[in-house]
């Protein structure tokens, strides 16, 4: 096999793998903090629903 083309789809692959890492990173980053207060908003929700219906029966 030509080493030159080896060179080339080694760097292609390299290349896809940490620019996907840094987006992975980057977007974790940023959103990760928006996705935990909506998590604790949905589970404030959760509970105080589930409070109404206990009130209910």
């Amino acid at each position: 096999m030509n080493a030159d083309v080896f060179v080339l789809f080694f760097n292609a692959f390299l290349t896809t793998l940490i620019s996907s890492g840094i987006v992975i990173w980057i977007l974790r980053k940023k959103y990760l903090p928006v996705i935990k207060k909506l998590e604790e908003k949905s589970d404030q929700e959760r509970a105080s629903a589930k409070e109404a219906a206990e009130k209910q029966r």
